[in-house]
């Protein structure tokens, strides 16, 4: 895996320990409508992808240690899927669920990959399309009833038990795929490297994938986020180095059914990892903040279609408050009631011998915060750019 950016002050071993919070319940930490769901000493110590099919139940996908560990949610607490079938993994990168009986999950295992899904019962490994991608294994999948897409060093699509391959220029890697419907989808990447490349956009039609204009971003943005609201309003997101390398500059754009527009304003200083529309035309945004003077809390920006707000998430009990220890990695609608999901890890204080422990977290948003009923992306399946920093 490229690691690009330092997400702590030291590199640190991987102890990964945690506590397993009800959302709501006692212990649960709550600032500006997030809560946290899952922190402490729990399976997961980093969790990279979620996705709900309603309100009482939803995966978030990760590792601990040097196993990859799928988590679900019961409607009242989360914990480790025990469903039998599957493989041992390092990492579980990629979880995107259509039904109760339909749920897809990729990981990574050495130099191979992994893809799994659920019937209701079981996991099931599926044989997947193409080679691993040692550049970013951490490929997007998304599904749509009686569809996988997968991205990576080519576009894939899956139906009827068979694949079909859309192959990619040299140097160009999909990192994001979003899809409205089975005949409906986006998918977003670069032609690395960052400089001199640019970024990448695909919709796919329902028979092939065409490549969309360049959205006016920055020039080094790398675009690894995308999200479709609506035929009308697709985002793309990412961030470039700062030149003096003190902060990213984050950058975001809007299809409009017609034409790009570049909508960063306010956001700042900030690493994106993750984007969901909010359902009304808005956009949640999140990642790794590094605003200055640098604190620990976890951030989220919301845009309204005009203005961008920043908003604190929930501080774990056990979180650092020394340096910026938050990351998620993915956003995704909670159900139906307008609440999200968002999923990363942070860090605890050193210890007296400079060690600290990184503990995978889940919050959820109220949905006053979220802004209504959500709509247009169930899935939630962006994967994580974000590691411990090395």
């Amino acid at each position: 895996m490229l690691v690009r950016h330092l997400l702590r002050t030291t590199a640190v071993p991987l102890a990964l320990a945690s506590t397993l919070l009800t959302a709501g319940g006692a212990g649960a930490a709550e600032a500006s409508g997030w809560e946290v769901a899952l922190s402490g000493d729990s399976p997961a110590g980093s969790l990279m992808s979620v996705s709900s099919v309603g309100e009482d139940l939803a995966w978030a996908v990760g590792r601990k240690g040097g196993g990859g560990v799928i988590m679900r949610w019961d409607g009242v607490s989360w914990s480790e899927d025990t469903a039998p079938g599957l493989p041992a993994v390092w990492q579980w990168s990629a979880v995107s669920a259509v039904a109760a009986d339909d749920v897809w999950a990729y990981g990574t295992v050495g130099r191979d990959q992994a893809l799994v899904h659920f019937d209701g019962t079981r996991w099931n490994t599926v044989q997947a399309a193409g080679a691993a991608d040692q550049d970013w294994p951490e490929v997007p999948i998304d599904a749509e009833p009686g569809r996988l897409f997968k991205g990576g060093n080519a576009l894939y699509t899956y139906a009827d038990g068979a694949w079909t391959t859309f192959g990619l220029p040299a140097g160009v890697d999909i990192r994001d795929i979003d899809a409205l419907s089975a005949d409906d989808a986006y998918a977003t990447g670069m032609r690395y490297p960052v400089k001199g490349g640019h970024p990448v956009t695909y919709h796919w039609d329902g028979t092939t994938w065409t490549l969309m204009g360049a959205p006016p971003l920055r020039t080094g943005t790398d675009t690894a986020e995308t999200a479709a609201g609506s035929p009308d309003s697709v985002y793309v997101a990412g961030w470039a180095e700062d030149p003096d390398a003190t902060a990213p500059v984050p950058g975001v754009a809007r299809w409009d059914g017609a034409v790009w527009e570049d909508i960063t304003g306010a956001l700042a200083t900030f690493y994106v990892h993750a984007i969901a529309p909010d359902g009304h035309g808005g956009l949640w945004v999140t990642g790794n903040d590094q605003a200055e003077p640098a604190y620990a809390d976890p951030v989220f920006w919301h845009f309204d279609g005009t203005t961008w707000t920043k908003e604190a998430g929930a501080t774990a009990p056990d979180g650092d408050t020394r340096w910026p220890s938050y990351s998620f990695y993915d956003l995704a609608p909670a159900g139906d009631s307008g609440a999200f999901w968002a999923v990363g890890d942070y860090s605890t204080p050193m210890d007296a011998h400079g060690d600290q422990t990184v503990n995978g977290l889940i919050e959820r948003s109220t949905p006053a915060s979220g802004t209504g009923t959500a709509t247009g992306t169930g899935t939630g399946t962006g994967t994580g750019t974000g590691t411990d920093g090395s």
